[in-house]
This record gives C-alpha cells, sequence and structure tokens, in this order.
C-alpha cells in the first residue's frame, strides 16, 4: 500500500514516502542523527524503528539488524521494510506482502546509500523509476533527492489504489530549527495530490529553516538596493542601517535562520524583492 525511499547523503540520513493510506507520516519513516533511517510498512510494525536503529547504532550492519528483526517477528512474512545504516543499505519484502511489492538496496561508489521499496504498486517501474530520479539528482541536498524519487515513484504510477497522504523526513548534525538536526519533517496527512503539495512545503520548509546559500556582502550597490527594498516593506535602516533592518525585518517574516552577518541570502533577497514590489501590506 505503499512506496518510499530510505536513503543517506553524506552525515544526512531521511526516508520519503507516499501511500493511499491516512497519514502514512505517523507509521512508516524513522530516522536518528548520525545513527540511520528506516521506513516501515505493508503490515507495518512501529517496534521497528527503534529496534534497528538501536542496533545500527550499536554497530550491527543494516541486511544482519533487518535479518534478526524480522527473524524474531511472527508477522515477518508481512513486513516490508527499508534499512540504512553508516556504511550499509537493505530492503526485505516479506512473502505474504501485497503484488506487485518489491525493492532494492544499494551502497553508492560515493557518499550515500539508498533502499527504496513498495508493495501493492501497479509495478515493478516505479521502484525503477525511483531508483533513476535517485541517481540522477545527485548534488542536491537528501530532502530534495528524497523528493525527487517520490515525484518520480508517483508519476510511475505509484500505489494502484490511488493518493492519500505523503512525508519526508530528515536529520542531519547542525541542520534544521535551532540547529537541532531536523532537516525536514513534513506530512501530508490526507490530500487529493499529496507527493504535490509535499513538494510546496518542502520549498516552504527549506525557506524558513534551511541554512544561508549563496550570499552576497552587503556593500555597495547591493547594500543601496536591499536598503531601498527595505524601505519599500516599511522597515527604513534609518540610523541603525541596512543589516540592523534587514534582521529586524527577516525575524518578523521567519526568515532569520538564513540571515548572514554582513551579507544576504539569495533567497532573502528574492522574498525581499518580491515583497517590495507587492508594497508594506504583504508583511504584515
Amino acid at each position: 500500500m505503499t512506496f518510499s525511499i530510505v536513503a543517506r547523503e553524506g552525515e544526512a540520513y531521511g526516508v520519503a514516502v507516499a501511500s493511499k493510506f491516512l497519514a502514512v507520516g505517523a507509521v512508516v519513516p524513522g530516522a536518528r542523527v548520525g545513527v540511520g533511517a528506516v521506513a516501515t510498512q505493508s503490515w507495518a510494525r512501529v517496534a521497528y524503528i527503534p529496534e534497528l536503529l538501536g542496533r545500527l547504532e550499536a554497530g550491527e550492519p543494516a541486511d544482519s539488524a533487518l535479518d534478526s528483526v524480522t527473524a524474531m517477528d511472527p508477522g515477518g512474512a508481512t513486513r516490508q521494510v527499508g534499512v540504512v545504516g553508516r556504511e550499509s543499505a537493505a530492503t526485505v519484502t516479506g512473502d505474504e506482502c501485497t503484488p506487485w511489492c518489491g525493492g532494492v538496496a544499494r551502497v553508492g561508489d560515493g557518499d550515500s546509500a539508498y533502499a527504496i521499496q513498495g508493495n501493492i504498486l501497479v509495478g515493478p517501474e516505479v521502484v525503477a523509476a525511483m531508483e533513476r530520479a535517485w541517481l540522477d539528482s545527485a548534488g542536491v541536498t537528501l530532502p530534495q533527492r528524497l523528493l525527487a524519487a517520490l515525484v518520480a515513484g508517483d508519476a510511475a504510477g505509484g500505489d494502484a489504489r490511488g493518493r492519500q497522504s505523503a512525508a519526508i523526513y530528515v536529520v542531519e548534525p547542525g541542520a534544521g530549527y535551532d540547529r537541532s538536526g531536523v532537516a525536514a519533517d513534513l506530512r501530508v496527512d490526507d490530500h487529493a495530490d499529496p507527493v504535490t503539495e509535499l513538494r510546496r512545503l518542502l520549498d516552504e520548509w527549506e525557506m524558513y529553516f534551511g541554512r544561508p546559500e549563496d550570499v552576497r556582502p552587503l556593500e555597495g550597490d547591493l547594500a543601496a538596493e536591499v536598503g531601498h527594498l527595505l524601505e519599500r516593506v516599511g522597515r527604513s535602516p534609518g540610523e541603525h542601517g541596512v543589516e540592523a533592518a534587514l534582521v529586524a525585518w527577516a525575524g518578523e517574516v521567519n526568515y532569520e535562520s538564513r540571515l548572514a552577518p554582513g551579507g544576504i541570502d539569495r533567497r532573502v533577497l528574492e522574498a525581499l524583492r518580491a515583497s517590495a514590489a507587492a508594497g508594506p501590506a504583504a508583511d504584515r
């Protein structure tokens, strides 16, 4: 009833999942900073998540950990699970999972690994499309790579019963709000087009909580432009200067995670330009 990808990119671990099932993000994904990530589906056993993460943290490779927990589970034949650890990846599809069902797991040549799996799918083309999308999206952030794979699986037909929910959960040291390690934690619990909605939410999440990117120094013509834009949105630099006014504006619109001392993030600049074009009311 579900298709998912579990992956590692550098120090980041995460899961993206979609299903014709209410609130799939409440059941399937789990991850731990510096340890690994897990997706439990089909007749999901949520207890697999802490059990598998605990084994990974103790140094057990993904395939061994997965063999151990499923062997001890009387319902193991009904389970489908993907696991990625520091240097390992594994997926298992029980004999009693509903077709089409299956998966693929690999440790990449670079600093990455993935496990892709699904059940009650339109066919194996869903997993194949997800794998191609993962491989073709190298170079972007892990949340964006996971989303690319999920979008590809959805476009290939996804869950044979239709669409209802989707989720993405990614952890990475120093990421996210207050840099606590959650790089993305988003759920679309009940929606006609959940994967498309998840893509919109991820773009918003990265705007609010992402690290500064393409930072340009607040100097010369750019400083003058930013000062003018701030005046347009009712945040005149006045005697405190452009950077102080920018900090005040960013705090009001919740972009403070993207602030960079002495400079301005590319996406913050784009947002400020759009707000200035719309007028002061856009920020109030």
